[in-house]
């Protein structure tokens, strides 16, 4: 199998989890944050900019001087978006965690909220901190799901942002874990499959088996029929891709990888005819 065909494959994978951060994937590893979690999220940020402006004198002094830019960013915030906190008000936010690391709703509650933070702000730089403070939460409560669920997420964020694949297996951890609390969640049975996918050496039959469980328990989804289609393409299977690909048509038409698998799919079965 030629390198750039699984190369290509593989990105229309990682476009398959709907990339908001800029990261080589991204947050389909969000999308189960929903509209009040973000807002309640959005609140935290804001607390711990409240809370780390004292210590913070170049931001404070930016924005007493009316600078145009402090004006700007004001007017952002006030809108709605997420709060940009300066790098001494990041690191006061950590530290508040690493002060009472026993408190385990301190813990969830700034790992959480610099999660989002990271995804909303495009910053791939706080994501082993973050790791770090939910890993712990994890440790103090490990049958909550969210926080297995996203500490997995930190942790594969930081695989493919880096990748250092070792931490692939790290993720898988904190998603089986998950999944011992939740064994029908899609969300995290999809995640799993791409912790084989994308590991060195890559497994994608084992991938391949975990996404067809999410189907099982959603046929309707969407994340784990579009990563089945394109592991079924990777692997050469491409009569079922062709199948999965229709299913996932008649789900969403408008799905945005949807032209680039069938372009991959096509380019596979050309191949396929050119050994012939």
């Amino acid at each position: 199998m030629p390198e750039n065909s699984s190369l290509n494959t593989r990105t229309v994978i990682i476009g398959a989890l709907g990339l908001v951060l800029g990261f080589v994937v991204g947050f389909a590893l969000a999308n189960g944050i929903n509209r009040q979690e973000q807002d309640k999220l959005r609140a935290e940020v804001a607390g711990l900019r409240a809370s780390g402006a004292a210590n913070d004198g170049a931001a404070s002094e930016s924005t007493a001087g009316g600078g145009e830019q402090a004006k700007t960013q004001k007017a952002r915030d006030d809108e709605g978006s997420f709060p940009t906190l300066s790098d001494e008000q990041l690191k006061k936010a950590v530290g508040q965690a690493d002060a009472a690391p026993g408190d385990v709703e301190l813990q969830k509650k700034v790992g959480q909220a610099l999660y989002v933070y990271a995804w909303k702000k495009s910053n791939s730089s706080i994501l082993p901190e973050v790791a770090r403070i939910l890993k712990r939460a994890y440790e103090l409560d490990p049958k909550d799901f969210n926080t297995s669920l996203m500490t997995g997420d930190a942790y594969f964020l930081i695989a493919r942002n880096g990748g250092d694949t070792r931490q692939l297996a790290a993720a898988r951890k904190f998603y089986e874990a998950a999944l011992v609390t939740k064994p029908d969640d899609v969300e995290a049975r999809t995640k799993l499959g791409m912790t084989y996918y994308y590991d060195s050496p890559s497994d994608p039959q084992r991938a391949i088996r975990e996404y067809r469980r999410a189907i099982q328990s959603d046929p309707r989804h969407e994340m784990p029929l579009q990563n089945l289609a394109a592991a079924l393409i990777e692997t050469g299977n491409l009569d079922e891709a062709g199948k999965r690909l229709d299913e996932l048509e008649k789900l969403d038409s408008s799905n945005s990888e949807l032209s680039n698998l069938r372009a991959q799919l096509e380019q596979k079965r050309n191949a396929v005819k050119e050994r012939k």
